[in-house]
Formats: structure tokens, C-alpha cells, sequence
């Protein structure tokens, strides 16, 4: 079964600086090597969805510039429908990321025409039209209250990864969001932040992402470690996972085996360079297989 899901959030270029350590003030390094690719959380995460063998629309804005183009262009290749795609007069997004030699990151980002997701910006009738799940990526709160609000309307079950900006303003900001939202997606750091307790709150249900930790569903008291692997790029780790569980979460496979499954394609990811290098298919079937996930590994399988 093909699941058809639209994902909405940042199109960004990441221009990627590879450094033997990330400069504190008034410091300055040099660049070892430069690279530039697609980005964005959204993009990434549909990006996932759309090597894991389903269907995914981007819902966003690029610039009127030569790099909306390029984001257009890259998207289309990687499987993913843009034809709700709209320009904005202003630059498209762009995200300068700096990575040492240890797999961490420092990152600048200009929002560019990614501001021009507010309310009202697309028709949901049209945009979300045979869709079977909406999820949002690092979207201000006022634009996830609307969007969520009339996919519910349509039937349409959600996901939203508010990311580490939004979920500084407090759990206030984000609490009227949530009613229309079945998945939260988090990392520890988001989740001290909000200041939740899984324990009072009946919906969403929320997903806690550890890194080599694992993940867990605190409000069920569900675990999963991580699989050891040696990191290259961390860069879009946490969206492969929440890729990877949606689509088991959407089949209908057990929580704790959507955990393994995520945990899986974000450590398959931190292997590779680029955002977008999240595992296909027959790639995440071959490593929980190794993994000793047999059991996992065959509902991935061709």
C-alpha cells in the first residue's frame, strides 16, 4: 500500500563548510572543503518518505531566484510532487553549516522566502487533496494552528516537529497547536525547553528523540536503544527518524517497533553526508537485517 503524505516547512540550499573545528568568537578557520545541497527539515523529511517507497508533496515557497531552480529540480529527482510549490520575491532559504571533523555542526540560517508561510497561504482544499497525513516542519505556531486545523476538517491525521526556535518560546506558545496535532516530535533539548509532562497530556503522542540514545514514548513508557554506528554528518538525522516513523506509524506497526525502525534510518543517516541521504527501502531492510531485526527488516523488503 502507497500512503500519500504532504509535508510542509523550510526549502532551503545549505552551503556546507567542512572545518577541523568549529571557530569561537572573534575566531577564525579554514575551509577544508565546501559543498553546497538541498535542505530544509520538511524537505528532508519528505525526501525520507519518498525512498521509503510513498508518496510525498512539499507544500512551501522558494525564491524567484536561479537557487529555486535548483530546489525545484533536486526535489522533482528525488520522486517528490512540487506542484504546490509557490515563488516568493524574496531569496530562497539558505542555511551555512559547519561541520568539524567529529560530526558536529554550527549553523546560520536566512529564512528568505520561508517566511511566507503564514496562515491562509495555501488553499487546503487543493494542497491537501487525497492526502492521508500532513506534517510540518519547524513552522511558527500561527501557520501549524491553521494548516492543522484544516487538515482535521479534511480527516487528515497530522505530525508537526516544531524544532529548537519555536519550542524556546514555551509550552504556552504551542498549546492550542496541539489539539490538532496526533504526533510530536521532539529532541531532548526541545523537550527540557517546553517543560511537558508526558504524564498530563493524553494527545499528542509524543516522541522523544535521544540521538545515541535511542528514542522513546514517554507517555507510554516505551524505549528503544540506538544502533552504534560512526557518525559523519548528524545533519537531518532527526527528520530521517521522523520519516521512517510515520511510515511505520501509518502501517500501523507497533510503537515500539516504529521506534526501532526510526532509530535505524537516523543511524543509517548519520553515516553519509548531506540532509538528504536518508535510506531507501531495501537499504533500511538490509541493515535492521544485520542488526539482528529480521522480524523488522521483511516489512521493508520488495
Amino acid at each position: 500500500m502507497t500512503l500519500k503524505f504532504a509535508v510542509s516547512g523550510n526549502a532551503n540550499i545549505d552551503i556546507y563548510y567542512f572545518v577541523e573545528k568549529i571557530p569561537q568568537p572573534d575566531e577564525a578557520v579554514e575551509a577544508l572543503e565546501i559543498r553546497t545541497s538541498l535542505g530544509g527539515a520538511a524537505t528532508n523529511i519528505a525526501t525520507g518518505i519518498s525512498k521509503l517507497g510513498h508518496y510525498a508533496r512539499f507544500i512551501g515557497f522558494v525564491g524567484s531566484d536561479p537557487e529555486a531552480t535548483e530546489v525545484l529540480s533536486e526535489l522533482k529527482q528525488r520522486g517528490i510532487d512540487v506542484a504546490y510549490v509557490k515563488s516568493s520575491s524574496k531569496q530562497t532559504g539558505r542555511v551555512i553549516v559547519l561541520l568539524d571533523k567529529e560530526g558536529r555542526r554550527a549553523m546560520i540560517a536566512h529564512r528568505g522566502a520561508n517566511s511566507e508561510l503564514r496562515p491562509g497561504a495555501f488553499n487546503p482544499e487543493e494542497t491537501l487533496r487525497g492526502i492521508d497525513h500532513l506534517h510540518l516542519s519547524s513552522t511558527s505556531p500561527e501557520y501549524s494552528y491553521w494548516f492543522f486545523r484544516e487538515a482535521k476538517k479534511m480527516g487528515i491525521s497530522t505530525s508537526w516537529d516544531p524544532g529548537m526556535t519555536i519550542c524556546l518560546r514555551g509550552f504556552k506558545s504551542i498549546k492550542n497547536v496541539l489539539q490538532y496535532v496526533d504526533v510530536l516530535f521532539l529532541n531532548e533539548r526541545e523537550n527540557e525547553a517546553l517543560k511537558i509532562d508526558p504524564a498530563s497530556i493524553e494527545k499528542p503522542l509524543i516522541i522523544i528523540k535521544k540521538g545515541s540514545e535511542g528514542s522513546e514514548a514517554p507517555q507510554y513508557k516505551i524505549k528503544a536503544e540506538a544502533f552504534r554506528v560512526k557518525a559523519l554528518d548528524a545533519t537531518g538525522a532527526g527528520d530521517a527518524f521522523d520519516a521512517a516513523f510515520l511510515v511505520a506509524w501509518k502501517r500501523k506497526i507497533g510503537l515500539k517497533e516504529s521506534l526501532v525502525i526510526a532509530n535505524a534510518a537516523g543511524a543509517i543517516k548519520v553515516t553519509r553526508f548531506g540532509a538528504h541521504s536518508s535510506p531507501t527501502a531495501s537499504e533500511l531492510a538490509e541493515f535492521l537485517e544485520k542488526n539482528g531485526r529480521e522480524d523488522l527488516a521483511r516489512l521493508f523488503k520488495p
